[in-house]
């Protein structure tokens, strides 16, 4: 039921409007001046009011310095302005001010009713439309307390605002779709299509045409002209997820793209200029693709000016808290069920596993707790997987036994031992250990590797 609050000095008027309204099934409130009108609006213990009916002639404060009072304050809820003696530029103030309509007295049944479940329709629209946006904003937020989060989302801040090629490297599950979400949204053709695909995933017959389009007749199914994820991608952002999957022939039409910004359907001698902004991701070391000749030298150097790094999740063992309480939201409320706590043991077992599926598999660790879950979570309620390691007891993230540690005191001194092999030559260095310079640069500072002097 909506709750409506008329707010009227006539004391006729506001009682046949109060009749009218409650006789549809509207819950009423009444009152004859804006000072009470504000009380009402702003009292934080009473439900807001979802529709005002507000007089401009008011005695004491006018209907129009009740809107500029709540939009001022925040608090204006949906109103339409009601009057018979407001002037012209009095009703386009008020409406200027944030009121959905204006009606001039006397009103009849059929227009009060009409105007009120339009305005509540409008309103009920903006909710849904503002409460999609805050799902969309938090599905692409970068969660994270981390210093290697923190020089993500610094970095991904600043690479946004160019139209430079990005390459976004990072272990299977890490989040490299959600850093290039967040750089699409952040950068200058946020309010254009961002079109991705998983190279990977297209047969290789196929991605050619999904890529770049085909004219009719030039295979056998082509029965129309169709264009690719590039025209569809023109003004805004194209990312080719798992590119370094990408066969060497497409390699050479991607690099001309990127050079030129034209693409030639397939089975077409016309070139096609477009306007986008590639961004890939690969799990594979493109490095090392090029020495075998797996991947384009060229088209290595073109996608490397610019690398993003996305650390694996048991680099920042410190987020699982927060990407924990997150996932485990979102699921329960995606599942309508009571969201479960987790207890302090079977926080512990979650902060020292090693998480080789990394955030994807805490996501969907999160989705088995949040249908199957008994409140609270203890350790026998984890998978199999985490469980085992409550066989001997658990060690504190931080002790000298856990996996994180003992993974930490390995990798800092393999690290060490290269970077002295090679006389800390960083370029040299990353290449022995099948790294990007800027990740082996960050591994140095995150590990507390010292030079020697």
């Amino acid at each position: 039921m909506s709750r409506i609050l008329v707010v009227e000095d006539d004391p006729t008027a506001r009682a046949s409007l109060q009749l009218q309204l409650e006789r549809e099934g509207f819950e009423v409130t009444a009152t004859a001046s804006g000072e009470q009108a504000l009380e009402l609006v702003a009292d934080h213990e009473a439900e807001p009011p979802d529709l005002m009916l507000l007089d401009i002639r008011l005695p004491g404060i006018s209907g129009v310095d009740v809107v500029r009072e709540l939009q001022a304050r925040k608090l204006l809820p949906p109103t339409v302005v009601i009057s018979g003696e407001a002037t012209v530029a009095e009703a386009v103030e008020a409406v200027q001010s944030g009121v959905h309509d204006f009606m001039e007295k006397p009103i009849s049944g059929e227009r009060l009713l009409h105007t009120v479940r339009s305005t509540l329709e409008h309103s009920a629209l903006q909710r849904q439309v503002q409460r999609l946006s805050r799902e969309l904003h938090a599905n692409h937020r970068i969660l994270g307390v981390s210093p290697a989060i923190e020089r993500l989302r610094e970095l991904v801040a600043r690479v946004a605002a160019s139209e430079m090629t990005v390459t976004i490297c990072g272990a299977s599950g890490t989040g490299k779709e959600l850093v290039a979400r967040a750089i699409h949204e952040l950068g200058p053709r946020r309010d254009r299509p961002l079109v991705a695909v998983n190279c990977a995933a297209l047969p290789a017959h196929l991605i050619e045409s999904e890529l770049f389009g085909h004219v009719r007749g030039a295979f056998t199914d082509a029965r129309t002209d169709r264009p690719g994820l590039f025209e569809g991608a023109d003004g805004g952002t194209l990312f080719l997820d798992e590119i370094g999957e990408m066969e060497p022939a497409l390699q050479t039409r991607l690099l001309r793209v990127l050079e030129d910004g034209k693409v030639r359907r397939v089975g077409s001698s016309h070139d096609r200029t477009v306007s986008v902004r590639v961004l890939a991701a690969t799990n594979r070391d493109l490095e090392r693709a090029v020495s075998e000749g797996a991947f384009r030298k060229d088209l290595y150097y073109r996608l490397a000016s610019l690398v993003i790094e996305v650390p694996r999740l048991s680099e920042r063992t410190e987020d699982i808290p927060l990407l924990l309480d997150h996932f485990l939201g979102r699921a329960c409320e995606r599942h309508c069920c009571a969201r479960p706590k987790i207890e302090e043991t079977a926080m512990r077992l979650l902060e020292s596993y090693s998480w080789p599926g990394n955030v994807r598999e805490l996501r969907n660790v999160c989705e088995r707790l949040a249908v199957l879950g008994d409140d609270p979570v203890g350790p026998e309620q984890l998978p199999s997987q985490l469980t085992s390691m409550a066989q001997s007891g658990p060690p504190a993230p931080g002790s000298p036994d856990s996996l994180a540690e003992v993974r930490r005191r390995a990798e800092r001194e393999h690290i060490e031992r290269v970077l002295e092999r090679t006389g800390w030559n960083v370029t040299v260095a990353a290449r022995i250990l099948g790294v990007n310079r800027t990740h082996l640069h960050d591994k140095i500072v995150t590990l507390s590797i010292e030079r020697p002097r």
